[in-house]
């Protein structure tokens, strides 16, 4: 059971990592979009940021 929680643990350290990166990504968009695809390019990396921060917050509901 531990060795389950262990490997749960390291799957929402994943995600985790990969929410950091598209956040970095999202910062990115924001600081350099112009103002003409800027609401395009924007919506698009929060979406991106989003998902996996919101398949971490299942995994972490079952724990």
């Amino acid at each position: 059971m531990n060795n389950f929680l262990d490997k749960d643990l390291d799957y929402l350290s994943a995600l985790l990592v990969v929410a950091q990166q598209r956040l970095d990504t999202l910062k990115q968009t924001v600081s350099s979009a112009n103002e003409t695809a800027s609401a395009s390019d924007i919506r698009i990396a929060i979406g991106d940021a989003i998902t996996p921060l919101n398949i971490a917050y299942e995994a972490a509901e079952t724990l």
